[in-house]
């Protein structure tokens, strides 16, 4: 784009760069390219939000980003220091005098740039406005006709291959959408799946409240999102999704004003059984018992809401077991932190089933998701074995969280409820038949939650 800058000012056309990152930076950056003309910085994102552009997350596994990288090099272009939001990506727009845009171009992954020769044409005198949407990958239909074929095993499905698989089948439309106005509530969102899921939604302009156990890592999340995306209206309300008290408490903050968006994403993988104030064994507690009590208690919240929805993060483990409702609280058997963990995203799984249920005459809609291997904190901490042997294929915590933005945010799931999803697509909850529950058992892990 460089290169016919001067030409565009000698037929009178006034060019304006805006970078994000700082003064300095930007003078540096006009002695680089040999780039005159008005160069702004933007460090707080304001141009950038106002414009509809946004952060990168998933755009590694687009099989365009090599090809913009190869251009770039083969035009004399060297990726130098980097300021400001590195995955912040950028845009090119043409205005007529009277303020009418000509050509409107929102970058999908970096090096993603239009055309000169389109430029061109948008500033033709009588140029009609330039329609520039995202579009599907060309290998889309490839990709879906042979999912089903490679899915028949997590490896190479539940990993980064998979993901990138996977996601040449993604609709870049779906998430071409502005949450402003919207409230979403993400707990467990300090670190891992939940940060990049309340990252990515405050991104595309929602309000977001972070509910963490923590409050000083909650806080650092909390700075970290706003200065990431521009977007101050994010907040923290302390809340322990395994204390019963912790989560009144939060319902009597949270229930104020409706609620749009609630993802239960905390989780926990003891190596010992913990009991909790509520006599409760910790990961039940954290995973079930707690997040069935925070939906009830926002109920109110989330059908005051033009069309709420409740995402449950599960596992891919919860295909190996069936739902406990014997002892889910391991109080005769002897621990095993992984089973425990396993058995309570199955009933994650059928909880949301429950809710949808439970919400079929509204507007809320409850699904759930697994985000596949994802190379986050928790699992370094909980299954170092596990991830020594797999770091190499994990996927990114934004890959993992993908699924779930998704499912929060975008029209292409609107009215879907009581659905499994892995990857943007509703998958099957049982891969064999010994897993399946009975009727007796899902209303037993109900009235469970009730009275727990």
């Amino acid at each position: 784009m460089r290169d016919p800058i001067e030409r565009w000012r000698e037929q009178g056309v006034e060019v304006v760069i805006i970078g994000n990152g700082t003064a300095g930076f930007a003078e540096a950056f006009r002695e680089d390219f040999a780039i005159e003309g008005p160069l702004l910085v933007d460090p707080e994102l304001s141009a950038y939000r106002a414009a509809g552009l946004r952060r990168g997350r998933v755009e590694a596994a687009s099989p365009r980003l090599l090809k913009n990288a190869v251009r770039a090099l083969r035009s004399g272009a060297r990726q130098a220091s980097v300021q400001g939001d590195p995955w912040q990506l950028g845009g090119v727009f043409v205005l007529a005098a009277g303020g009418e845009t000509r050509l409107a171009h929102r970058s999908r992954e970096a090096g993603d740039h239009v055309a000169p020769e389109t430029i061109d044409e948008a500033l033709g005198e009588e140029a009609p406005p330039i329609e520039d949407s995202p579009q599907p990958s060309l290998l889309a239909p490839v990709a879906e006709a042979i999912r089903p074929l490679l899915d028949v095993s997590p490896l190479f499905s539940f990993d980064r291959i998979g993901f990138r698989r996977h996601a040449l089948g993604f609709d870049p439309r779906d998430l071409e959408v502005d949450l402003y106005g919207r409230r979403a509530l993400v707990t467990g969102a300090n670190s891992g799946i939940g940060y990049e899921t309340a990252l990515a939604l405050a991104d595309l302009g929602a309000d977001v409240v972070l509910l963490c156990r923590r409050r000083e890592a909650g806080e650092d999340a909390m700075r970290s999102i706003r200065e990431t995306t521009g977007n101050r209206r994010v907040q923290l309300v302390r809340l322990d999704v395994s204390d019963f008290a912790s989560i009144d408490s939060a319902v009597r903050e949270l229930v104020r004003e409706p609620v749009d968006i609630l993802v239960h994403n905390a989780g926990v993988l003891p190596d010992e059984r913990i009991e909790t104030a509520d006599r409760l064994e910790l990961t039940f507690a954290t995973h079930v018992a707690g997040p069935h009590r925070l939906t009830r208690g926002l109920r109110d919240a989330l059908e005051a809401a033009e069309a709420a929805r409740v995402v449950w993060v599960s596992s891919g483990g919860m295909l190996t077991r069936r739902l406990n409702v014997e002892d889910p609280c391991w109080r005769a058997r002897d621990y095993d932190g992984v089973r425990a963990y396993a058995e309570t995203k199955r009933a994650q799984v059928v909880l949301a089933e429950l809710w949808a249920d439970a919400f079929a005459t509204t507007r809320v809609c409850v699904n759930s998701m697994h985000p596949g291997w994802a190379d986050t904190p928790a699992v370094a901490r909980s299954l170092p074995l596990f991830h020594r042997v797999t770091e190499a294929i994990l996927r990114t915590p934004a890959e993992g969280a993908d699924t779930v933005v998704w499912l929060a945010a975008s029209p292409a799931v609107e009215g879907e409820t009581g659905r499994f999803f892995f990857d943007r697509k509703a998958v099957r909850t049982h891969w064999v038949q010994s897993t399946r529950e009975s009727a007796a058992e899902r209303s037993t892990l109900w009235k469970m939650c009730e009275d727990p």
